[in-house]
């Protein structure tokens, strides 16, 4: 298989210039292993404007949201968000 590269939007990319260290390392944890496999689903979906379905993965303190685009084998980062509410977090 193509190795597949993550794709930041902006507003992905400002969140993590102001991200902790912590939320920036769990980020780039989670975004080596969606590189090396594209297909894992997130823990729901959204629908964007487009009827695109968008995975959201839960991590520790942040949720990325994101869609693969197998055309050019890349995996495109949507959104992230720091997780405020505590019934959302995983242990």
């Amino acid at each position: 298989m193509h190795p597949y590269e993550a794709v930041f939007a902006r507003k992905a990319v400002e969140f993590l210039l102001r991200a902790s260290d912590d939320e920036v390392a769990e980020v780039e944890a989670w975004m080596r292993r969606v590189e090396r496999a594209p297909y894992t689903p997130g823990d729901y979906i959204e629908r964007d404007e487009a009827w695109r379905d968008l995975q959201v993965a839960v991590l520790t303190s942040t949720a990325l949201t994101y869609w693969a685009d197998h055309a050019v084998c890349e995996v495109r980062i949507c959104r992230i968000e720091r997780l405020h509410d505590q019934r959302l977090r995983r242990p």
